[in-house]
């Protein structure tokens, strides 16, 4: 397979971004009507300049307890065809990134929750992989249209 023929491939890409973008969108909507009204859903929030030159992290959801003033910074992975895409939360394990947007962005203590949604994260390889690698982090496995969506928001109320 040279390069002649990957310009033949489709753009699985575009497609992958579609798919993630109304994922993320359905997460925020979802979540906030399940969490109670002094809680603040900020979806697609300003980028975490943590690295010189003002580069950064760019979270899809931020949600503040406004009670207690304290955030937590959601990254949401859509998979309905296999992928890595839950690979890319892998550097939210940081201790130090942790520890940095802790003390920057006033959030709890470990400022970041995963959610992974889709078909993909429905298959037994994927559950196995995220429950070993992600054991002890805060992450949640929607079901199908989001069935524990209440769950999820429980979660998310004893973090926050």
């Amino acid at each position: 397979m040279g390069a002649s023929s990957l310009s033949q491939r489709n753009n699985w890409q575009m497609g992958a971004r579609i798919t993630g973008d109304a994922g993320e969108n359905d997460f925020a909507s979802r979540i906030s009507e399940h969490l109670p009204a002094h809680y603040l859903i900020e979806h697609k929030p300003s980028k975490l300049p943590i690295y010189s030159g003002g580069r950064g992290i760019v979270l899809d959801t931020k949600i503040t307890n406004t009670e207690t003033g304290k955030s937590l910074f959601v990254e949401k992975k859509t998979g309905n065809n296999g992928g890595n895409a839950h690979e890319r939360v892998y550097k939210y394990l940081s201790v130090p990134l942790k520890k940095l947007v802790c003390e920057q962005y006033n959030t709890t203590q470990d400022p970041f929750f995963m959610v992974f949604s889709g078909i993909t994260f429905q298959g037994q390889k994927y559950v196995d992989e995220l429950n070993l690698l992600l054991e002890g982090s805060q992450y949640a496995i929607a079901e199908p249209d989001f069935a524990n969506i209440r769950s999820i928001a429980r979660q998310i109320m004893e973090i926050v």
